[in-house]
């Protein structure tokens, strides 16, 4: 019978800084507000012969890549039924409801995303690690878990099976 393991990997280093805001309807939206990010993994392997799983270090890399290219930027919901993104020359136009708002391109980042929230961040960067070959070559992975919290508290998680 094989062993699984878990691994968490919460290191204070696993987060990302980013401005955003949280689009509730057609018509409300929370002003542009930002957050320290942090993200917590957790993976579920089998042991292997020689008492461990997977190197660590392949794990922290990966997910620090990932919280290190959101870091430090506007974070905007390119799939959105509720905004309107065109660009505007070195800007990102966008129109909600009543509300037009330019944002510096070399500033901001549209995410695949239906909104910017924890929800969404965990399952984002969930993805970011399973499209990553050298990563799934690391070990055989049964379960990833991924955390985003926005605040002492408050967090959201996105799970693969």
């Amino acid at each position: 019978m094989n062993r699984l393991t878990t691994i968490e990997i919460d290191k204070d280093y696993l987060k990302f800084s980013a401005a955003h805001f949280t689009v509730f309807s057609a018509t409300e939206r929370e002003r542009l507000h930002g957050h320290n990010f942090r993200v917590i993994a957790r993976f579920v392997a089998e042991v292997n012969d020689n008492g461990m799983c997977v190197d660590y270090s392949v794990l922290k890399k990966k997910v620090q890549q990932v919280c290190d290219d959101l870091d430090e930027y506007t974070l905007i919901a390119a799939n959105s039924p509720y905004l309107q993104i065109t660009e505007q020359d070195d800007f990102y136009l966008v129109k909600h409801h009543n509300d037009s708002m330019m944002y510096l391109k070399a500033d901001t980042l549209l995410l695949p995303v239906a909104n910017t929230t924890v929800e969404e961040f965990s399952d984002y960067i969930l993805q970011q690690i399973l499209q990553d070959d050298a990563f799934k070559q690391a070990c055989e992975f049964k379960q990833i878990d991924i955390w985003v919290s926005s605040g002492p508290g408050q967090k959201g998680m996105s799970s693969w099976a």
